[in-house]
């Protein structure tokens, strides 16, 4: 975590491609408590050495891969048991959550960057999601999921600043309130 602060490009070359590549595509099945095990301490070494900027960037990228990898399965991969998969995608969003908690708490200013990079992938999943639950198995539906997608909306949501919001979403309006014109 030290290194990560002074030489994070150390972490992210070195460390970060062992740790990802230590996490599997697909959930380990209910009985393999060896290969659980790791997955959820190979996470817990994810979400404390990614505080940092550029390391958190490429934990967002990687982790929602993931995620989606489990919710949107290809068409051969037909998952007979639904929890395990469900609580990896669980395991996943709560690592995004607790990592971005950190750095909200440190008050860390590239937060608000993921409200336009973060957020609208986490809603495709889960609205993709909903619209066919009858049509496939769709793990994205679970409660567990759902809140913890909350909790990272929510943190994300509540560090965006007022001004960046409104030059990010509403351009025009401080293009003319600078030009000192009202909005109609």
């Amino acid at each position: 975590m030290t290194i990560g602060e002074v030489a994070p490009q150390h972490v992210a070359d070195q460390t970060l491609p062992l740790l990802f590549r230590s996490l599997p595509d697909s959930a380990p099945a209910r009985d393999d408590t060896a290969n659980r095990g790791r997955v959820w301490k190979v996470l817990a070494a994810l979400q404390t050495l990614c505080v940092q900027p550029d390391l958190f960037e490429n934990l967002v990228i990687r982790l929602t891969t993931k995620l989606e990898l489990l919710c949107f399965p290809n068409s051969e991969a037909v998952v007979q048991d639904l929890e395990p998969t469900t609580g990896y995608a669980h395991a996943l969003l709560r690592t995004l959550g607790q990592t971005l908690a950190v750095k909200v708490e440190k008050k860390h200013p590239d937060v608000a960057k993921y409200a336009d990079r973060l957020v609208p992938r986490i809603y495709n999943v889960f609205i993709y999601s909903a619209l066919n639950w009858d049509k496939m198995a769709v793990i994205a539906v679970d409660h567990r999921l759902i809140l913890a997608a909350a909790e990272i909306i929510t943190l994300i949501t509540q560090s965006i600043s007022e001004q960046w919001a409104s030059s990010v979403f509403l351009p025009e309006a401080t293009t003319n309130c600078h030009l000192g014109v009202k909005n109609p």
